[in-house]
């Protein structure tokens, strides 16, 4: 009869759960958010970068105030005196600081730890709209290859008119060049994480592709290997002048002296794959074949190529009548 009583109570409070989920939840007053959130880190299926930026952010951002909490004493209103704590100076790291406990707390929830996800702050983990992309057109790339070290510029070519990540670039080896030179195949893409390079599978699901390059790519990639890059099918395609891996420092030294050439420093590496995902758009590409092209797992990022190809001819448009009036 006691126990009747007790079961009423809790549903008339609204606090009923089934008998069997209960000593889960309890475990949520036992079980701190640092023990769970390092058990997340290390269990949850992620790329080397991926896991060291989550690392990184919950080191920085969610250990110093959080760590030391159990489960269920992280209630909304911890969550929300948390995040006034983090400040507007970093906006973008705010959010995916947020996003990160969010999806930690949600495991929290799924594995019975916790009742509700406590991370309730509306809008709380959306970012900053994006920058414009700043594109070059083409004859300002062609002037950045030229002002580019010799062993880099088929690099450059590569990157805008195949659209490759810069990991993806500089992993490329011999064996994935394929058709003399008209098929890149992406399979791999290398990170530096905690000063380590670290060789694993492209950023997306859809990141293992064939890419066909332009044929007036061709003979630059042709003649690049045939002059920089050694033999055997493990060679990598592009190397540091004493045949080591390119770094993004190495080769953004160069590249930005090139961009300085040109009045257009504020361009950046990733920069070139965007160029070739518009002038992929521009070619006719659908958002399937943009989403193939550029490994992408969802559709979000090749429509906004899209949108962006659409509105390209006006703008290159407009930026010659500003050149006659900055001249006149």
């Amino acid at each position: 009869m006691a126990w009747l009583t007790a079961e009423r109570r809790l549903i008339d409070w609204g606090e009923w759960t089934p008998p069997r989920d209960r000593e889960s939840v309890s475990q949520g007053a036992t079980v701190t958010f640092g023990v769970f959130a390092d058990r997340w880190l290390t269990e949850r299926d992620l790329t080397p970068k991926t896991r060291a930026t989550y690392r990184d952010i919950y080191r920085s951002r969610l250990e110093p105030t959080l760590a030391d909490l159990r489960l269920n004493e992280i209630t909304p209103a911890v969550v929300r005196t948390w995040y006034a704590g983090l400040g507007t100076e970093y906006p973008t790291r705010t959010a995916h600081a947020y996003q990160l406990l969010r999806t930690i707390m949600g495991t929290a929830k799924t594995d019975g730890l916790i009742r509700e996800n406590p991370c309730t702050i509306p809008k709380a983990g959306r970012t900053p709209k994006r920058r414009e992309l700043d594109l070059l057109t083409v004859d300002e790339l062609a002037a950045v290859v030229d002002g580019m070290p010799e062993r880099y510029r088929a690099a450059v070519l590569v990157a805008a008119w195949g659209g490759l990540r810069f990991g993806e670039l500089t992993e490329l080896r011999r064996k994935d060049v394929t058709g003399g030179g008209e098929v890149i195949r992406v399979r791999r893409a290398v990170t530096l994480v905690d000063g380590t390079y670290v060789v694993g599978r492209p950023k997306s699901d859809g990141g293992s592709r064939d890419v066909h390059l332009p044929p007036h790519v061709v003979p630059a990639l042709q003649q690049h290997m045939d002059d920089y890059t050694a033999g055997g099918a493990e060679a990598l395609v592009f190397t540091t002048a004493r045949g080591g891996r390119v770094s993004q420092a190495a080769f953004t030294k160069p590249f930005k002296a090139a961009l300085e050439s040109i009045g257009r420093r504020e361009v950046r590496v990733h920069d070139l794959r965007h160029f070739g995902a518009v002038a992929a758009a521009q070619a006719g590409a659908t958002t399937k074949e943009l989403m193939d092209r550029l490994g992408h797992a969802t559709p979000t990022m090749s429509m906004r190529y899209q949108h962006v190809a659409k509105d390209r001819p006006a703008a290159l448009a407009a930026r010659m009548s500003q050149m006659i009036e900055e001249n006149k």
